[in-house]
């Protein structure tokens, strides 16, 4: 692996475990970092996260409380980055909601309605006949 991708790994890593605990914002809820990706001079951190809406309510409306709220906290994880990294410029970080798990289930669905639709179609003599040639 090559150095870029160890230190957004370790990034990523100690973001997690600061997050878990060292943070204490109700705000949170049911908060997952799932990636970081660095920029090519270091300077700034995309950290991508996930949010479990609390009751059944509005993923949206709880992804903004949520990136708020990772907004006030991020000079204290940069804070903490510095001290626990030996990097000379620790990075800026910047939080965004991860849109790829909503997107896996969104393909999810379109497969499984093409899966239904393929079903309920009745079989045509005719294809097999031209598929088997």
């Amino acid at each position: 692996m090559q150095r870029p991708e160890r230190l957004e790994d370790q990034v990523h890593f100690l973001l997690s475990t600061l997050v878990q605990r060292e943070l204490r914002d109700p705000e949170l809820g049911f908060l997952t970092l799932t990636a970081v990706r660095l920029s090519p001079d270091r300077s700034v951190a995309k950290v991508y996260f996930t949010v479990l809406p609390a009751n059944g309510g509005d993923q949206e409306a709880q992804e903004g409380i949520t990136r708020k709220a990772l907004g006030r906290a991020a000079g204290f994880l940069r804070t903490q980055l510095a001290t626990r990294l030996k990097m000379k410029r620790v990075p800026e970080l910047r939080f965004f909601p991860d849109s790829t798990l909503n997107a896996g289930n969104h393909m999810e669905t379109l497969l499984s309605e093409i899966e239904q639709e393929r079903a309920a179609r009745p079989a045509d003599p005719d294809a097999a006949d031209t598929a088997e040639a």
